[in-house]
């Protein structure tokens, strides 16, 4: 079957659970069954994505059309065959998350699952398009119905400012995507993806950079780059657990797709500066992200900032490609490419995994306070483990996925050399150690977000009897899963990228990539390789080493088991373990210039010890970007609201006039 055929099976496959939720979601059997059929699309998309990666771009179809939306144009192409894939691992985890997670139906949740897989299908239609009407159409339609996702609560003022922050700056987004698009359809007389490819040389240079510019600010909104990032930690907080992992692991990749769209397909040939300001653009959101997710107590809202952190680390290395190819190292462009779809793949399942199990937590403990949690670990086995396992491959620590992918985009950047340029090549080692430092924090963020919930004294009541009893555990289990072998198997998973990067840019990576069988070179041989496979094999033997000295020295006899010294201290108490926020404090306290925060002490008496009482102490934060950047649009937007009010009278008799006045303008402007 073709891809398209496959995206198609997915796309009635969804449509159908859908209608099945509409009509039958508020029944526990209603819900099992259109979560099924969502699985079961999920399925079919991951078969249609592999399918495009290793076929190459289909041609374009039309199915048919409407007055409204034009002609429908298909396409399957293999830059969107990675995103594809992911897609569907997402749709199947989410699918196997559900049933549980949704156990006593009602209308909200019938409602919920219809706006759900209505958005898988908007998603799809993203990736399939090959036309810009089609694209657009199915844009919009995909910010509309995660909108409703968002605002699955929508009584509570903290969900409808979340709803708000997602909906206005996806529709800016939106406006800058169509000036982008209509810039270059109106200059190459076509609304055809591929024929707009082929005639973009005939673009003069200055609306090609004008087009890049408007589509990297429209689809950066969606991505989370920084300062467009504002909608992540104000919308992921107050969804639903399956909802923002749906929109951490594939909404905010459709943005990443969106600027590799322009970047490799429909502008590929560019002037330096376009890869040097993306490549920045990313560094900077990069380190930006985990720097406020250092900040965060509430386990959704830290894992928002990763997401950021993380997409800046995939543009960064795009951005590092373009600027390569405006200086002839094709094969690095290709390369880091090849790097940065990898990295997108692999955020999206560790991602995923980690919002499902935020939800996990939240549901069996009450909260999504770290500090108020402590000690899962022991309560929920099962959970622990899985969350252990996106943990390391987060942290990108060896030998789990997110390592081999931020080590082959390291791999490119230390390559800066060979663009033959000093300053350039200094501009790509600054990213790199930009990227650096955003790892070594990462590790340090994730070392705090794994230890604070999971590890220690339960530090309430909620905590110590938290049950992973009747919690999901397929979906979160399948993603540990697509997370061990994306590492393990990366060589597998690489031959089958190199097919499609060979197809997007027309260089053949792989005899350079895998000249071994397990061996990864990144684009040059005499530079560096390594193995996943087998660095993956050597960790698991080092581990097994000291369980076996230990099995073979452990004393036959009997042993008596006595306390130790512990410093006079009674009794260990929850409270004299590290909180999260102590746990942060020198970074908070290293970039304070950052995070400006508001500090408020209250004490029970003047004692400056705290002997007469306890001492109440809180820290808030406002980020940088809200205070001088958001903060100052929305008094003027309440201004000019203000401004206008009276216009709105109530008197239909004014309405009248306003109408017949607009009527006279517009007659006199024509009539000039």
């Amino acid at each position: 079957m073709t891809a398209l055929v496959l995206f198609g099976i997915a796309a009635v496959a969804w449509a159908l659970a859908a209608v099945i939720a509409l009509l039958a979601g508020m029944a526990g059997a209603g819900v099992r069954i259109s979560c099924g059929l969502s699985a079961l699309g999920g399925a079919a998309a991951l078969a249609g994505g592999a399918a495009a990666l290793l076929s190459g771009n289909s041609r374009v179809v039309s199915p048919g059309g409407s007055v409204v939306v034009g002609s429908l144009q298909l396409q399957a192409s293999s830059l969107a065959g990675v995103f594809a894939v992911l897609l569907g691992v997402v749709a199947m985890a989410i699918a196997l998350y559900l049933p549980r997670s949704r156990n006593e139906p009602s209308a909200g949740t019938a409602l919920y699952l219809c706006a759900y897989n209505l958005a898988l299908i908007a998603s799809l239609a993203v990736l399939a398009s090959g036309g810009v009407l089609t694209f657009l159409v199915a844009w919009e339609s995909m910010a509309l119905l995660c909108y409703l996702l968002i605002l699955h609560r929508p009584r509570s003022s903290q969900v409808a400012g979340g709803a708000f922050w997602f909906l206005a700056l996806s529709e800016t987004g939106f406006v800058l995507i169509v000036a982008a698009f209509v810039i270059l359809a109106a200059k190459t007389h076509s609304m055809q993806l591929d024929v707009i490819a082929l005639r973009a040389h005939l673009v003069p240079a200055d609306w090609r950079d004008t087009a890049y510019l408007l589509a990297l600010t429209g689809f950066g909104f969606k991505a989370g780059l920084v300062p467009l990032h504002v909608w992540l930690p104000a919308a992921h907080p107050v969804a639903p657990a399956d909802g923002s992992a749906f929109l951490s692991g594939l909404i905010v990749k459709l943005g990443v797709y969106g600027i590799a769209l322009f970047a490799f397909r429909l502008l590929p040939e560019g002037p330096a500066w376009r890869g040097i300001l993306t490549m920045g653009v990313g560094a900077v959101t990069a380190a930006i992200g985990i720097l406020y997710a250092l900040g965060e107590r509430d386990i959704k809202r830290f894992l928002a900032y990763s997401t950021i952190e993380n997409i800046g680390i995939i543009v960064t290395a795009l951005g590092a490609a373009m600027t390569f190819l405006a200086y002839g190292q094709r094969a690095l462009w290709a390369f880091l490419l090849l790097a940065a779809l990898y990295h997108v793949l692999n955020h999206g399942c560790y991602k995923t995994l980690l919002f499902l199990e935020a939800g996990v937590t939240e549901h069996a403990a009450g909260t999504r306070d770290m500090d108020r949690l402590g000690g899962l670990a022991r309560q929920m086995p099962r959970a622990g483990v899985i969350a252990f396992v996106g943990t390391l491959g987060i942290a990108a620590l060896p030998p789990l996925n997110g390592f081999v992918s931020e080590w082959l985009i390291f791999e490119g950047l230390f390559q800066g050399f060979r663009t033959h340029s000093h300053l350039v090549a200094i501009l790509i080692v600054l990213a790199a150690a930009t990227l650096g430092l955003t790892s070594g924090l990462a590790i340090y963020a994730f070392v705090r977000g794994y230890g604070i919930p999971y590890l220690g004294m339960p530090r309430t009541r909620q905590a110590a009897q938290a049950t992973e009893r009747d919690q999901p555990t397929a979906g979160p289990a399948l993603l540990a899963a697509a997370c061990v072998a994306l590492a393990v198997g990366a060589p597998v998973v690489l031959v089958g990228m190199a097919r499609a990067i060979r197809t997007a840019t027309g260089v053949v990576l792989r005899p350079i990539l895998l000249p071994g069988k397990l061996t990864v070179i990144p684009a040059h041989t005499n530079f560096s390789g390594f193995s996943p496979t087998y660095l993956a094999v050597f960790l698991l033997a080092v581990l097994i080493v000291p369980i076996l000295i230990y099995r073979a020295g452990r004393p036959r006899a009997g042993s008596d088991v006595a306390p130790v010294w512990d410093g006079g201290i009674i009794a260990f108490k929850p409270r004299m373990q590290y909180s999260s926020m102590t746990f942060s404090a020198p970074t908070r306290v290293t970039f304070e210039a950052l995070y400006r925060p508001s500090v408020s002490v209250q004490r029970a008496s003047d004692d400056p010890a705290g002997r007469s009482g306890p001492v109440h102490y809180e820290s808030e934060a406002t980020p940088v970007f809200e205070r001088y950047l958001y903060q100052p649009v929305v008094r003027a937007v309440e201004w000019l609201a203000d401004l206008v009010r009276p216009l709105q009278s109530g008197d239909v008799n004014l309405y009248l006039l306003y109408v017949f006045i607009a009527v006279l303008v517009a007659y006199l402007i024509v009539a000039v």
